[in-house]
């Protein structure tokens, strides 16, 4: 019986990770035929060249060309590929006083967020923002998670998940 609220959490986690994988389009080719050129070309050329320590798997959080609709990410799909894994890691937080609420997870919601925050779309870096500031200030306090404030806060990022990454 004292493993009950963790078996739920498990299978809750389980389930939301399985429909969620489900909701996803392949991704498609992004861009022109001509940019699909250059970038077979770059990608032949730094194939024969050791990757150096500068260089880096993830977008950087810096301004670049594609900031606004996908954020420092290279298309939708990546955008919200993120975003979702970001948005349900955080949404899971009320439910993490059942399985007994450690600060860990308070934590590691904490860093995702900031990991995040200069990556994402334009339009919801205010979100982002917001949300990471209610996260900080709540902390470990597992009771403001079950708030109106909590929802109301990620509920514009669950909009713009359900809107844009079916």
């Amino acid at each position: 019986m004292k493993n009950m609220p963790r078996l739920l959490l498990a299978t809750l986690v389980a389930s939301t990770l399985a429909l969620s994988g489900c909701a996803f389009q392949l991704p498609t080719a992004q861009g022109t035929q001509s940019a699909q050129k250059t970038q077979s070309a770059q990608g032949k050329q730094q194939s024969s060249a050791a990757p150096t320590p500068t260089q880096s798997s993830e977008p950087s959080a810096g301004p670049s060309s594609t900031d606004g609709l996908y954020g420092a990410f290279g298309s939708m799909n990546e955008a919200c590929v993120s975003v979702s894994a970001t948005w349900l890691s955080i949404s899971l937080l009320p439910l993490a006083s059942l399985a007994g609420g450690n600060p860990d997870d308070v934590k590691k919601a904490q860093d995702e967020l900031a990991k995040m925050q200069g990556k994402v779309p334009d339009e919801l870096k205010p979100h982002f923002a917001k949300l990471k500031a209610f996260i900080d200030s709540a902390g470990s306090d597992y009771s403001k998670y079950g708030t109106g404030e909590f929802e109301a806060l990620s509920k514009p990022i669950e909009d713009w998940v359900n809107k844009n990454c079916k």
